[in-house]
Formats: C-alpha cells, structure tokens, sequence
C-alpha cells in the first residue's frame, strides 16, 4: 500500500493527459476527503487521535464505526476480539485524555451517553468512578493508563494491525500493476545476489574438490605403508603361533597318542551339543499384531465413511463422528450456530430443539403452533442469543435462548404468508426474508423481500416482486435463496426460474441480475434451473451458484452474466420429491449417542399442517407425504473452497465437493435413512452435520489434511 500516492498522481496526471479537468478536479477533492487515509496507517491514527484531541466523541465513534463496516466487518471471526479490545482501548484513551486536560465535564458527558451500554460489560465497571477521582494518575484502577508507556504500546499495536489488515486485503488491478514491478525488481535484485552466492560456492566448491584430492592420494600412500606392516607384523604373528603349538603337541606325541587325543576331542563336540540343545530349547521372538490394526476401519468401526484414491483427494482428515437423536421424528432443517457449538434442528412434527453437541447442557425445546410449519431457520449472525424461524403463516418468530421464550414475532403482508428464506446481516441487527403466496395468486405480485430491524423491531424496508422489476426480461418467481455479503451492504438472491439477483441493503433494489439459462454456448448445462445455493465467494468476486441438477456455477460480479467457472456434481441427487412425515425411526445402533432428553425412540403422529400434502395408505393408517426443500442441502466452507452437497447411496450421505473443479474430494458416513439437510462450520474447525428423515443428526469433526 505505500504505493498509493505514487498511483494516484498517475492518475490524475492521465486524467489531465485526457482534458477531463472535471474529473481531475472531483478526483482531488475526494483525495483530500479520504477517509482511508492513502491506506496509511499512521494517518488514519492521526484522525482518530485528532478526535480526542478535540474531544469529539461523536467524531470519534463515528470514524471507528467506518473503519468497523470498511475493513475490520470481514475479517476472520477469530480477530473480533483484538478489534473489541482496541475499541476499549481507544475509548479509554479519550477519557484519559479529557482527564489530563482537565475537561471533567467531557468525561461525564460520555458516561451520561454510554453508560447504560457500557454497565452491562464488567471492564468498564471501575471506570465509572474516574470523573470522581481526586488524582486518577495515582489511583491503582487507572494509573496504567496515565503512563506513556501504555499509550507507545497501544499506538504501535493498533498500528501493526492495521497495515497487516492492509497488506492483505485484495488489490485492484491497477496498483497490482505498479506492486507487481516493484517485486520484480526486487526479483531481479535477489536473483543477481544468489547468483554471485552461486558463483562463491563454485569456486569454494573446486577448491575443495582439489583438497579432497590431495587428502585421497596421502591416505592412499599411507594405507600402503600401513598394510606392508601388517603383514609382515601378521607373519611373525602366525610363525610365533606355530612354533608354539609344535612345541605343547611334540610331547603328546611321544606318549599314548590315542587316549590323550580323545578327550581332546570330546571336550569341544560336547559342548556343541550343549549349545545346540540349548539352542533348540529356546523359542525365537515372535510379533502379534493385533487383527483390528491389519483390517481397515470400515470393518470393524461402524463409521464407513471412504476416501477417495487420486491427488488432492481426501483433503480432510476425520476425528470424530457422533450420532445423536434428539428428535422422534424426521428433520427437517439444522444448522449450526455463529460459535459453532450450537445446532438447531426442526422435525416434521415442529419441533424446534437448541442443543449443544459437545456434551455442555444447553438442550432446550421449542413448540410452535401446529396450524403452521416451520419453514426455515436462522442464527443470530454474531451470537448465539437469537434464532429466527419463518413460518408457512406471516409469521418470523425471534427466539431468545437466555430467556427461553419467543421475544418478537414479526408478520408479513397476508398475500406474501410462506417466510422460504432467512438471512442474517453480518454487521447490524437485520435480517432480510422472503415471502411467497402459498398458491396461485390474481395479483401480479407473486413474492417480496422484506429487511427488518431488530433494534426497532419494525419493517426497515420491502421489495415487491413482480413482472415490472425485471429490465432485462427475466422471469419473476419467489425467492428461493438469500445470503448477504462480508460487510451486510448487499444480498444475491436465487429463484426457482433460475434467475440471479444482487441487491443494494440501502435501497433495497436490484443492481445487477441474469439468469442460469444464458450460458456461453460451449456450455454443457442442461435440465433443471431451480437454485439450491447462491451466494458470494470468500473474496467476493464472485458468486457460486448450485441447481438441482447438480451444476455447480461461478458468475463474475464485475461482469453480469459472465460465466467464471462451470462443473457437474457427480452423485448430486435429484430425486428427493417427498419425505414421510409419519416417519418410524430404524432400531438405533451400538454407535449412536444418546443424549438425555431420548429416553426412548418412538413413532408419532406428525403435527405438522397438511391441508395440502397428498396422502398415500401404508397399512390401515394414512401417511402424508411432504415436498422436501433442496436449499437445506447444500452448503459451503467458510473459504467456499468446498461445498457438502447431499448425494451418494441414493442420498444417504453427505459429499464434499471442490469448488473449483466439482470434482468429489470426500465422501461422509452413511445414514440409514435419507439426508434432508446439512450445514458447515468453521468457528470450531471444519465440523459438518448431516441430517437423516428418521431424526438422526451425525456430526463429524474434521481437520485439513497436511501433505508430507
């Protein structure tokens, strides 16, 4: 980023090239209204330090509050807690500051207007005490913060961060262009200095040969003169030995011969003997192994999950694969919290159930209303304090989990009654939905979408979709997908008619749209249009689309309609049409982890509405068939470099795909029934769960293979 002012003189020096003077003119003045600050970090310190210096709060939280939406919004979920503590900080500063120039008032006034949020954080509860303070510079609570020393060490880390978070994030082409130059130059001068290491160790290389040479033909010399004196000391040696023998046998000879030579003899074959015996007596060592680590796991685990042979397969190493039941019937939705430690899951019966898989208790059940269904289901984007659920009766119910009740329902207009879809802002207190008719509709209008405040509890703002939204004639039907972006300021939909839409949060209108059907022509798509997932890459040039046909899609954002990248998902199931309702869960298996609130697995009645579910006759007993929803059943990594797709075993078991190729990478243990949902996170490790019609949910717990 220290390129910047240099790129930005170029340009206004092209633009007074080109005579756009007006251009020139509005492009200097918003250079002089940077808030980015050139991407300067010590600038962009100086403005927040110039706050406090004036004792501008507003000014202050104002400018951070940007900084937040602009940079620090999308980041890792790991780094929040380093940019909560320099917030902390930098407000502690102000008032430190307003102390030091005797400006009690200011300090008050702050406490007046944040008090009330700041008592609910326990950091801050001594420093309601600081306007009160005779001398806060000596008082224990505070005086750290008086000192220069604490001031240099915050300065410098907020500083760090700050050009880390700029030397990683991604750059335009244009000061690539000028980066790309500096680090060849900065190449070649590397590469003439390795060159002239290269041509020293030659030469040190020659020189060394040479000495290993004249050491070889010494040692050569050395080892004659040695072996020369060897055997002449060996001979002398060997004829002393002789001469030796000659003289103890010349006696033996003279006597009786025979009977002196026999236990000569006997004594040495003897002890052979003894040798042998004892030899054969003694067994070799042998090595057991144990059969179960000479047999595959899939044969004597119940976990079958398989891998699959080939490079950059099997990306993910598994650690643990749990089954739990903790619903009777089949599910219908599950996902996962925004810590990762939570699961919500829904069962055709309306049951909702909050539970904790990591063995913490936090099990709790919701029951809704049986004249409506729960069609889908939301976490609170940056805590695990709020579920949302939509329902087929305008109703988008708030759940708080520390209360244990529903705080809010909010209700959509009477023609728009299904809620299909929810998405939570990352960034601030809103959630977008959809709404739908439940059948054919006289209105023109067949859907909406809708964004809703949290804070106010009221309608922010609403979309009517209708056949005069569409410029470029594309087809208008009810939302099937929503998924915001990094920083919440916009949202891409995906409908049943295969149709892309990107909207503006502020206006809430479309910005840009185009449809599956109009690929290149070189384009193998065929069939079905019905979008499952849609939603924007990790570093958010593009968005990946997948339909039921299993056609896995990259779509440019800066260029509409253009194609990036275009795969078929192999074993991708299509043919989940319906799902029984008054589902009879298989006998559980040795496997399965039992929790607390199964004390038993049973067959019941579905509560779920079906005025308008076909029936079929299973016995004397009539049995509702329901028309299972793809969007559950797909879902991606946090870097969208993979995607858990249901598929496999006639949709017994989740497949993880690549994104860039689709080619399958991993294959997921088997349900004994079909998946009706999956979700993945990353908050905890790579975790995924899977979600079966006979109400088992199997979480498994993965980490990335690391090649050797």
């Amino acid at each position: 980023m220290n390129s910047v002012p240099q790129v930005d003189e170029l340009v206004k020096e092209y633009l007074l090239f080109r005579g756009f003077s007006a251009t020139f003119r509005s492009f200097e003045q918003e250079c002089k209204n940077d808030k980015n600050k050139g991407f300067q970090a010590e600038r962009i310190i100086d403005e927040l330090y110039s706050y406090v210096a004036n004792s501008d709060i507003n000014g202050l939280l104002e400018y951070w509050k940007y900084l937040d939406l602009r940079y620090f919004s999308r980041l890792d979920v790991r780094f929040l807690g380093s940019v909560k503590k320099f917030e902390t900080s930098l407000l502690r500063y102000y008032l430190v500051y307003a102390i030091q120039q005797k400006r009690r008032d200011k300090v008050l006034l702050f406490f007046d207007s944040f008090g009330t949020e700041l008592s609910k954080n326990a950091e801050w509860s001594k420093w309601f005490g600081l306007p009160f303070s005779k001398n806060p510079a000596t008082d224990p609570n505070y005086e750290t913060f008086f000192t220069k020393q604490w001031l240099d060490k915050f300065t410098v880390s907020f500083h760090n961060f700050l050009n880390s978070i700029f030397q990683n994030m991604p750059h335009p082409s244009l000061l690539c262009f000028n980066i790309d130059r500096y680090h060849r130059h900065a190449l070649q001068s590397e590469i003439d200095s390795l060159q002239g290491v290269i041509e020293n160790l030659k030469s040190n290389i020659e020189s060394a040969d040479q000495e290993i040479a004249s050491l070889r033909q010494k040692v050569q010399s050395r080892e004659a003169g040695t072996n020369v004196r060897s055997r002449r000391r060996a001979k002398s040696l060997y004829d002393s030995k002789e001469k030796d023998v000659q003289d103890i046998l010349r006696p033996i000879s003279n006597g009786n011969r025979s009977s002196n030579l026999s236990p000569m003899k006997s004594t040495p074959n003897n002890k052979a003997e003894t040798n042998s015996e004892s030899n054969n007596g003694l067994k070799s060592p042998e090595v057991f192994s144990d059969d179960r680590s000479m047999t595959p796991i899939s044969e004597y685990n119940s976990d079958d999950t398989q891998e699959l042979p080939g490079e950059d397969i099997n990306p993910f190493t598994i650690l643990s694969q749990e089954i739990y039941l903790e619903h009777a019937s089949g599910i219908s939705l599950a996902k996962f919290s925004h810590d990762g430690n939570l699961i919500a899951s829904c069962d055709v019966d309306n049951i909702v159930r909050i539970w904790n898989y990591t063995g913490a208790s936090a099990a709790c059940k919701i029951k809704n209303d049986p004249s409506s269904n729960i069609l889908c289901l939301e976490w609170e984007a940056r805590s695990d304090k709020l579920l949302l659920m939509g329902t087929d009766e305008r109703q988008v119910r708030v759940y708080n989990r520390e209360l244990k009740s529903v705080v809010h329902e909010f209700q959509t207009e009477e023609r728009f009654p299904r809620v299909k879809q929810i998405s939570y802002s990352p960034v601030e207190s809103l959630f977008a939905c959809s709404g739908s008719p439940k059948g054919s509709s006289d209105d023109s209008a067949i859907g909406s979408l809708m964004l809703w405040n949290l804070k106010t509890m009221s309608l922010k703002n609403s979309f009517v979709l209708d056949h005069t939204i569409s410029k470029s004639g594309l087809p208008v039907v009810p939302i099937e997908t929503i998924k915001f972006n990094h920083n919440g300021q916009m949202l891409v939909t995906g409908d049943r008619a295969g149709c892309i839409r990107i909207f503006d949060i502020r206006s809430l209108l479309p910005i840009m749209e185009w449809n599956l059907s109009k690929l290149g022509a070189g384009s193998s798509k065929k069939g079905s249009y019905i979008i499952c997932s849609s939603q924007f890459s990790f570093d958010e040039n593009s968005i990946y689309v997948v339909d039921e046909a299993g056609s896995l899609t990259q779509w440019s954002v800066h260029k509409p309609g253009h194609i990036i990248t275009e795969s078929q998902l192999a074993g991708f199931t299509s043919t989940f049409s319906s799902t029984l309702i008054n589902f009879t869960p298989t006998p559980t298996k040795t496997f399965r982890k039992r929790t607390p609130s199964m004390s038993s697995v049973k067959s019941t009645k579905s509560n779920r509405s079906t005025s308008s579910v076909p029936a079929i006759m299973i016995g004397n007993e009539t049995t509702h068939l329901m028309s299972t929803s793809r969007v559950p059943m797909v879902s991606f990594s946090g870097d969208t470099e993979h995607v858990v797709c249901v598929g496999g075993d006639g949709g017994h078991r989740g497949v993880i795909y690549q994104t860039s190729t689709g080619n399958q990478v991993q294959l997921l243990a088997s349900h004994s029934q079909p998946l009706t949902a999956v979700d993945w996170t990353t908050t905890v490790g790579n975790t995924i769960l899977t979600a079966a019609s006979d109400g088992t949910v199997r979480v498994t717990k993965m980490v990335t293979t690391t090649s050797s």
